[in-house]
């Protein structure tokens, strides 16, 4: 089943105008907003759709306050959505929308939904890495610009507790064609892609006491992105969780940000690629396999 990318995240929210000052900070763009939802967009237009959490059209939450309510992942065509729809109607509910959404529940009972990829093409700028002893990256006698706006281009991954990363490892590989890209050893986390998708994980489960959501992972170009990203989220007062570093597996760098959506969101660049030929490993879940490098780190949290 070709499932290509994330292009939406749906999330319930106590406080709408926390939750729409952040993702104005955090460098989306505002596409439409009423007293009731906002709905934010990143460069290819994957959409970050803001609801008030007692909204009674929302899926049901799998856990008390602020956290994701549905993700919304993009096909290759209707094709595929029938052929979802056939494997999940088998053992849950899995219906249609009047707009040819389909919407279902995961094995954690996390909304899930899909639809035709709707994203734009994306078309990054060139490199801005000058490599000492290679020809020039950038263009001879030019500064970078450390005042130009970070602007995420897309959903990287999404991170959700799960109480049984096994069970919904298999729902994912086995139902909807997820590959393991690596995995925490003992149950403890599974990296995921989809299987359109070249990158490392589009999907991390991760054991917890309770379910809900971990944290968003937007991609911006570089690690000077991250960086300034970062610093103008300090700037305007969100709290930090985690980073600036680089994670050990997958060989992304990273900035976690406390967010009112529930969890927390990331800055984040430089992703490995994978395709049939990778190597899927295991891992112990140990902070020293978990981040390279790190001015700070908890995993657990």
């Amino acid at each position: 089943m070709p499932i290509q990318a994330v292009n939406s995240v749906v999330l319930g929210v106590e406080d709408l105008a926390a939750a729409r000052r952040f993702y104005t900070d955090f460098g989306l763009s505002e596409a439409t907003t009423a007293a009731d939802r906002s709905d934010f967009r990143t460069l290819d237009g994957t959409e970050i759709n803001l609801r008030r959490a007692d909204d009674p059209a929302l899926p049901p939450a799998v856990v008390d306050g602020p956290t994701v309510r549905e993700i919304v992942w993009g096909v290759d065509d209707a094709a595929t959505l029938d052929r979802i729809a056939d494997e999940l109607a088998k053992d849950r509910d899995a219906a249609f929308d009047a707009d040819g959404v389909l919407h279902s529940r995961d094995d954690d009972g996390y909304g899930i939904a899909f639809r035709v990829d709707r994203r734009d093409a994306y078309v990054p700028p060139a490199p801005r890495l000058n490599l000492y002893g290679a020809p020039p990256a950038r263009p001879v006698n030019q500064r970078i610009d450390f005042a130009e706006p970070i602007r995420p281009a897309s959903v990287a991954h999404v991170v959700l507790f799960s109480t049984d990363v096994i069970a919904a490892t298999r729902f994912y590989t086995e139902r909807l064609g997820f590959r393991v890209s690596d995995m925490f050893r003992e149950g403890r986390g599974a990296f995921l892609r989809a299987e359109g998708s070249g990158y490392h994980h589009n999907l991390f489960l991760i054991r917890g006491e309770r379910r809900g959501l971990h944290h968003i992972a937007f991609a911006v170009n570089d690690f000077n992105d991250v960086v300034l990203g970062g610093k103008t989220m300090l700037a305007r007062d969100w709290t930090p969780k985690m980073g600036p570093g680089r994670h050990l597996i997958g060989s992304n760098y990273f900035w976690y940000f406390e967010s009112p959506c529930g969890g927390a969101m990331e800055l984040t660049a430089d992703m490995d690629r994978a395709d049939d030929d990778w190597e899927v490993r295991e891992w112990d879940f140990v902070p020293s396999n978990t981040a390279a490098w790190s001015t700070s780190f908890n995993p657990t949290r």
